[in-house]
């Protein structure tokens, strides 16, 4: 079996360093080897602090690896120091080898320096000429290079500096341009060629250098070309990205397993753990994508499409579409399942006027989700068995439905929790960027929200603000049981 060999940090949320490197090794049929530079303390948030491992520590790891195995391609990630860069080109050099690709990591997402002056001077004089490649994204190239990077001229100038520097091959990455990314890559005595590719619009991109740098490396172990091995990988980080994976409240990562097409069907306890948070219901006189694609960008965990006034083809096409985009978001059709099963949604939703919830879940099975409308405890008991989760209300009244009835006040949620533990609770009606953090105080799960996204100026910048509130209500009540216990 072939193998790849990372030189990385750690990151502990798993997004990206060695655990994203080995998970797209493993993805890609290659055996993954690795060493640790440093210790991270983050998550999905951001980069909190950073513990460089000793100088020696790291060149045992390498040693230990290397005398036991032969690395067909190295990936080298984040060196946190310049010692660090020092160790790592002995043990290139002491061990001959191959295939090495150098993801230049200077600064976290976060702004965070991840290397000092004195290591980056050293990768120019001592890393570059023995990489096969460097994968730099503007801002890395633009530092390295010295070369202000406003276009793909620009970027090819850059890459012609860093070739003089050393390395045989570089790769500017272009995802900090304006319009759809073009990445420029340029081989020692050859053109320039680039790798255009539609914007994946979504903030789930936690280590999208670190899934690349090892897709090329392990590539090249596979003895693939260059320019094949570029290619490939940003093709499989588009599709990566078209399904993030997203553990915390931050940014989430591209799946490998969904970018080397491998189906990884949701059960409905997965999908039930990932109904926390803002709920977007979209809204056609805003425009529903355009709803829909400030929810994804805002960081909604669920959204709901529902229009009575769609003929079927027009709500099938729009749903598809949505379904298609909506990364690791959950998608609900409302009123429908029919619909949700053609579409591959994540569930449906239905209230007292549509179809009976018994019905509802014939329909759709046991693996998708199954949102039941109840204003009451008597509601919420027939229907128990049945619903994945109770959407509560209308808890301030509504602006948006004329039957929703009268306020039933944030006591109902905590009742129905109370009397359906187990049974997740959206809180529904009215709810505003002002009132969310009582919904989530009194213990709803989620809160579904049209209004107050839609009347917005900038419905993403609603949605995160909408997200805010309610962690910071969710926080609150965590605080008051504790105190409680």
């Amino acid at each position: 079996m072939k193998k790849a060999f990372t030189i990385a940090g750690s990151d502990p949320s798993g997004g990206a360093g060695v655990q994203a490197d080995l998970r797209v090794f493993a993805s890609m049929g290659v055996a993954g080897l690795s060493a640790i530079t440093a210790l991270t303390v983050q998550n999905s948030q951001g980069v909190k602090s950073i513990y460089p491992v000793p100088p020696q520590t790291l060149a045992e790891q390498i040693e230990a690896v290397l005398e036991d195995s032969v690395a067909d391609a190295v990936k080298i990630g984040m060196l946190g120091t310049a010692e660090h860069v020092r160790v790592v080109s002995e043990k290139l050099r002491e061990y001959r080898l191959p295939n090495v690709v150098l993801d230049p990591v200077l600064a976290s997402s976060g702004g965070f320096t991840l290397l000092e002056e004195e290591g980056i001077a050293l990768l120019r004089s001592l890393l570059f000429p023995l990489c096969r490649l460097i994968t730099p994204n503007l801002p890395e190239a633009e530092r390295l290079s010295d070369v202000r990077i406003n276009s793909e001229e620009d970027a090819c100038r850059a890459a012609a500096v860093l070739l003089e520097q050393g390395a045989k091959a570089v790769l500017v990455k272009g995802g900090h341009l304006s319009g759809d990314p073009a990445d420029v890559l340029i081989e020692g005595g050859s053109s320039p060629v680039c790798f255009r590719h539609p914007r994946i619009e979504t903030p789930h991109t936690h280590g999208t250098g670190c899934f690349l740098s090892s897709a090329i490396a392990a590539h090249l172990a596979l003895n693939a070309s260059m320019e094949e091995a570029v290619r490939d990988s940003v093709e499989r980080l588009q599709r990566g990205l078209q399904r993030p994976v997203v553990t915390g409240e931050g940014r989430g990562y591209p799946d490998s397993l969904a970018a080397a097409g491998i189906s990884t069907p949701q059960t409905h306890s997965q999908r039930l753990r990932r109904l926390r948070g803002v709920y977007v219901i979209t809204d056609p006189d805003r425009g529903h994508m355009e709803v829909f694609q400030a929810a994804v960008h805002g960081g909604a965990r669920i959204i709901q499409i529902r229009d009575k006034r769609l003929s079927s083809l027009d709500l099938f096409t729009l749903a598809l579409r949505m379904n298609e985009q909506k990364g690791d978001t959950l998608f609900i059709v409302n009123d429908d399942p029919l619909m949700a099963l053609a579409v591959g949604a994540d569930g449906a939703h239905v209230g007292p006027d549509d179809l009976s919830p018994k019905e509802a879940r014939r329909i759709l099975g046991n693996e998708r989700l199954l949102g039941v409308s109840v204003s009451d405890l008597e509601e919420a008991a027939r229907w128990a068995s049945y619903a994945s989760y109770f959407g509560v209300g209308a808890i301030f009244g509504s602006a948006t439905k004329a039957d929703a009835g009268p306020p039933v006040g944030v006591e109902r949620i905590a009742a129905i929790k109370r009397a359906h533990p187990q049974i997740p609770v959206v809180a529904i009606g009215g709810i505003t960027r002002d009132n969310i953090a009582q919904v989530a105080e009194a213990g709803a799960d989620a809160a579904a929200v049209i209004s107050a996204v839609t009347q917005a100026e900038s419905m993403e910048e609603a949605v995160r603000q909408l997200r805010e509130r309610f962690a910071a209500g969710r926080e609150r009540r965590r605080d008051l049981n504790a105190h409680e216990a």
